[in-house]
């Protein structure tokens, strides 16, 4: 028997690879869909973020800024980021619980 969807067919907005290319494969930074979400796996754990993201490559140390904000919102926005919220500290402290 041959089955037949229904008349309408949903899209998915196809996630893109947010990576540094420090290495061969390049090393993921992310998953993102273009002007939506970004997923960034870390450890055991999933987050989602939207707007502009920053990270910092755990191979080479580069830091990256991919910006997913509508081009109606100003720049210096993102660029100020860095100094307005403290990044929590990778290791074994007690960081509630960040990593």
């Amino acid at each position: 028997m041959s089955r037949s969807t229904s008349g309408t067919t949903r899209k998915r907005a196809t996630k893109q690879r947010w990576e540094c290319r420090c290495a061969d494969p390049p090393i993921l930074l992310a998953m993102y869909e273009p002007g939506g979400q970004v997923e960034i796996k870390l450890r055991d754990r999933f987050y989602l973020a939207s707007g502009c993201v920053h990270a910092t490559c755990p191979r080479c140390g580069t830091q990256h800024i991919l910006d997913l904000r509508p081009s109606s919102e100003p720049d210096d926005l993102c660029a100020g980021l860095d100094e307005a919220l403290p990044i929590p500290p990778a290791g074994g402290s007690n960081n509630g619980g960040w990593f």
